[in-house]
């Protein structure tokens, strides 16, 4: 007698796929359209089921996840308003190109369109966001369609798409799970176009090396470079943890938190060779410095601002045959140039990290300088740091000396909210590090529910909640600009307060006398622990109302 074999349904073939192709959790808030799939979830171990308070924190920690492991990451919702909450997040990994792969429930396909309760286009919706949607219509192509979308937020990062009818969780599907994707190729520059470059870097006197988040597999020989050209280095924020921050050539960020000399050096460099990176801040960087670009990937060359040179591929393979091809640099004045910039830089940065270089006493005020300078000294060298959008992100550029550190960010869609849910997706996906997240008064609240998220999970997270009772960034902004300040100052609640009824640990600090020991408890906790920090909020020197591209980006 043949025995017959019972077909998947779409939720068990879902939950088969992402198991074939590695992923360790998910992230999403329960519905109606998406209970079967959740049902599925419940019967098997290999991947957990993050319970978010609002599908936002969901998308975002999903985003976060991808921008630390460089995996795909998964987040679900349901029909209508799940899907709609999800977007501020999916738009941060969108914007940041990390894979994510969303899964949304969607009304019986009966009742598609007939603006039956939570009936909405989807693909109409997430369009903008997404590289790729689609609407499944039938069981048996479930499987091909959710092949595409993973294929499609691996091989080109971004958001990927599906809308899945609440119907059809239960139908069977046709074919097996597919396999994971091949490992992903870097185009190979031709010979010419190598030597174009070399030619033009060997022509140049005064280079300057501008280092983005591209170069975090090819840190030695972006340095190596650096030095055999005697080159002042430059890099974006997400690149600070991959650059030494006491090499001699570092020369800090640029931009509005960036440092007063990597300007001064830009707008007198004759070449600008930026690596791994397509941030060109407009307001800040002088309009004629022939610029050569070198990325992984050709879509980003040349997106925002012309080059006279430009190579594609694997920069640990290309940067070690430019080594090898261009001359090496030995120019006595630019070198003592770049040293006395840098020793001034460095006076002006311990005049705002040391209270009493500003002639604070230690009853009077914190200053976020003061704050990251305490944090400089107690955080792991490899802790990973997942910092909010705000005026504490500028003053962590400018400030923080990074060692190991590891950064997680807003980069490009600098959505509020961002520190929390990052954090968690950090500790959850790396357990073994210390993990930080930065938030200021304003951030805190897109994601302060949150925080029953981690003490569910028994993280030992640390929150620090920078406290000055505004959104201090914009305050600022409106203060150069002689604008009026409605909506820039707003009253608080007790942070502390919420985070023990959260269950968390909770501190607070209002004296700079108390700053590192509570920063060490804080730190050395086995729970989820808040620390806010109530402090003032200087203008940093080149606040205004950004026109053109800002500081954060690759």
């Amino acid at each position: 007698m043949t025995q017959t074999t019972t077909s998947p349904t779409v939720a068990q073939h879902l939950v088969k796929q992402l198991q074939r192709w590695g992923c360790k959790r998910i992230y999403g808030v329960i519905g109606d359209a998406t209970l079967y799939l959740l049902d599925a979830m419940g019967k098997q171990s290999d991947i957990a089921y993050i319970a978010c308070r609002t599908e936002t924190n969901a998308a975002l920690m999903a985003s976060a996840e991808a921008k630390l492991t460089g995996q795909m990451a998964v987040c679900i919702a349901t029909s209508g308003p799940g899907i709609a909450s999800l977007l501020n997040g999916l738009a941060d990994a969108a914007c940041d190109q990390a894979p994510v792969l969303v899964i949304t429930g969607q009304v019986e396909r009966t009742h598609l369109g007939t603006g039956t309760v939570q009936d909405i286009n989807q693909q109409a919706l997430i369009h903008p966001i997404a590289r790729y949607s689609s609407l499944v219509a039938d069981s048996h192509a479930f499987p091909k369609l959710l092949n595409i979308a993973m294929k499609m937020a691996c091989e080109q990062g971004g958001v990927a798409h599906l809308s899945v009818p609440k119907d059809l969780w239960r139908l069977p599907v046709t074919g097996t799970p597919f396999p994971s994707p091949p490992t992903k190729h870097y185009p190979i520059p031709t010979e010419t176009e190598l030597e174009q470059i070399c030619k033009r870097i060997d022509d140049a006197k005064r280079p300057v090396i501008l280092a983005g988040r591209g170069i975090q597999h090819a840190t030695g020989p972006a340095l190596q470079l650096a030095e055999h050209l005697h080159a002042p280095l430059i890099a974006t924020m997400p690149a600070k943890p991959y650059v030494p921050n006491d090499h001699e050539l570092f020369v800090g960020g640029l931009g509005q938190a960036g440092s007063e000399i990597a300007r001064e050096l830009l707008e007198q460099a004759d070449l600008c060779l930026i690596l791994g990176a397509t941030w060109w801040p407009s307001d800040y960087v002088p309009s004629t410095v022939p610029i050569i670009q070198i990325d992984a990937d050709p879509q980003h060359i040349g997106r925002t601002h012309a080059t006279v040179g430009a190579v594609a591929g694997n920069l640990a393979h290309l940067l070690p045959l430019l080594i090898n091809q261009v001359a090496a640099k030995d120019h006595p004045s630019y070198a003592e140039e770049i040293a006395q910039k840098k020793q001034r830089w460095n006076q002006q940065l311990t005049t705002e990290r040391t209270p009493s270089a500003q002639g604070l006493t230690p009853a009077q005020g914190l200053t976020p300088a003061h704050v990251f300078a305490a944090l400089n000294e107690v955080i792991a060298p490899d802790a990973i740091m997942a910092v909010d959008t705000g005026d504490h992100t500028l003053w962590l550029e400018r400030t923080f000396q990074f060692d190991r550190q590891e950064l997680l960010l807003s980069g490009t869609w600098r959505t509020l909210g961002f520190g929390l849910p990052a954090g968690i997706a950090a500790q959850l996906a790396q357990p073994g590090r210390q993990v930080v997240s930065i938030a200021g008064d304003g951030g805190c609240y897109y994601s302060l529910p949150e925080l029953n998220t981690a003490v569910t999970h028994q993280l030992p997270l640390t929150y620090l909640i920078l406290n000055n009772q505004s959104y201090a960034m914009e305050q600022r902004r409106m203060e150069v600009e002689a604008l009026t300040q409605v909506g820039a100052v707003v009253p608080n609640a007790d942070f502390a307060g919420i985070a023990r009824a959260c269950g968390a640990e909770a501190h607070r600090v209002t004296q700079p006398s108390e700053l590192t020991d509570t920063l060490v408890q804080a730190l050395a906790s086995p729970r989820t622990s808040v620390v806010e920090i109530f402090c003032d909020s200087p203008p940093l020197p080149h606040y205004k109302i950004i026109t053109g591209i800002d500081e954060t980006n690759d």
